[in-house]
């Protein structure tokens, strides 16, 4: 065969190789992408099933805490509240669109060591200036005779315009006026180190009588008393009002707080998770607006703005106007405590250790309801913040 006839053949030869490699490859690459879109299919299929799964539960453990809440805490629901000012789309300050004061109830729920004193020095003054009648300060006792008047009082009753206090969450149900709910929240575990540094300086506070806490470490004392703020939202005094009543028993010994605490500490793990769930669900429905300890003056000018009333310059006792810079000094100090400086302290010990505390399993299972709905609440006072930030600038 000659040259010619032979390059002839080979370069059809050649090309026909090449068209048969393309196509190999052609549909190894198509075999891959169809691979690849199976997974993906796949991935995609799991995650819809995950994300069912997830609806499932959450409406699964909702059904169990409406049960739980019917079942054991039926007075939980609360009635005549104001929801969330900032949250009322195209709505400003209800207060001072309506121009109205007469016909609303002010509740300020003081969680303890929040700086709540400025507040209520404020509200006194608030009080003093405007002529609203105000409640005395909502401790158990007093909370326990509010709920126990007769019809007759509900009348006299509707006439205060100003409630402030630990237990002043629910002190509206008897009234028949809307009520404006507004709080400071702070980090559960800062509170509860402030409330047993009171405790052992002080010790003023209810709860300093359960645990002595100049006899127990910190860690010990926070295990005991971590649920102090689902006490203060599920306090009730109906528990105690037969008992209170029936003066012949000795059953009311114990003061109605602490029967209360009790009922709650009998509750499960997984009815505490359902009540905290069940209480951050509800936070921006319960109260019109929410602030932060760690946010201090950006709340009272939230307070402010959603309830027309003036508690960011107001008059203030010195000891209530410090106390959100000296609570600030002292978790500063605490957290500034270096190990080796805690090796040296006597006073200190391994279970006093900050950073240990927060790591702890049982201090973590201990408040973490509070973490629950304490977390809700930031969330809630962020929407707030970027809500009022739009307002403000399109002013």
């Amino acid at each position: 065969m000659s040259t010619s006839s032979r390059a002839v053949i080979l370069v059809p030869c050649a090309v026909f190789g090449c068209i048969v490699l393309l196509f190999t490859c052609k549909q190894a690459n198509f075999q891959n992408e169809v691979e690849e879109d199976v997974e993906l299919n796949k991935v995609i299929n799991r995650l819809k099933l995950s994300r069912n799964n997830d609806y499932v539960l959450q409406r699964k453990r909702a059904e169990e805490a409406e049960i739980l809440i019917r079942t054991k805490l039926a007075w939980l629901p609360r009635n005549f509240t104001v929801p969330n000012i900032f949250l009322q789309p195209d709505k400003q300050s209800v207060i001072v669109q309506d121009g109205k004061n007469d016909n609303r109830t002010l509740v300020f729920v003081h969680h303890p060591r929040a700086a709540g004193g400025h507040v209520i020095s404020c509200l006194n003054n608030v009080s003093y200036t405007k002529n609203m009648a105000m409640s005395p300060l909502m401790n158990s006792k007093n909370r326990l005779l509010w709920d126990t008047g007769n019809p007759d009082t509900v009348s006299f009753q509707n006439r205060i315009n100003i409630h402030r206090g630990g237990y002043a969450f629910g002190v509206c149900e008897k009234l028949q006026q809307d009520c404006h709910y507004f709080t400071l929240f702070r980090d559960p575990l800062e509170t509860m180190l402030s409330m047993y540094d009171h405790c052992v300086n002080v010790g003023t506070h209810e709860f300093c009588s359960i645990l002595k806490s100049k006899f127990v470490s910190r860690r010990d004392w926070i295990i005991e008393n971590g649920g102090l703020m689902l006490n203060h939202f599920l306090y009730s005094s109906h528990l105690c009002v037969a008992q209170h009543s029936d003066s012949s028993t000795d059953v009311f010994k114990n003061p109605c707080w602490l029967q209360q605490k009790l009922k709650i500490d009998r509750l499960t793990e997984t009815e505490k998770d359902h009540v905290a769930n069940y209480i951050a669900r509800n936070l921006r429905r319960w109260f019109s607006v929410i602030g932060l300890f760690e946010e201090f003056k950006e709340s009272l000018s939230m307070f402010e703005y959603a309830l027309g009333e003036n508690l960011t310059k107001c008059p203030s006792k010195k000891e209530s106007s410090s106390t959100f810079e000296e609570e600030i000094q002292m978790t500063n100090k605490a957290h500034l405590l270096s190990n080796e400086e805690r090796a040296f302290d006597d006073n200190e010990t391994f279970e006093d250790d900050i950073d240990m505390l927060r790591d702890d399993y049982y201090v973590q299972k201990a408040l973490m309801p509070a973490y629950t709905i304490y977390s809700e609440a930031k969330r809630v006072f962020h929407f707030q913040r970027q809500i009022l930030y739009n307002k403000m600038t399109k002013i």
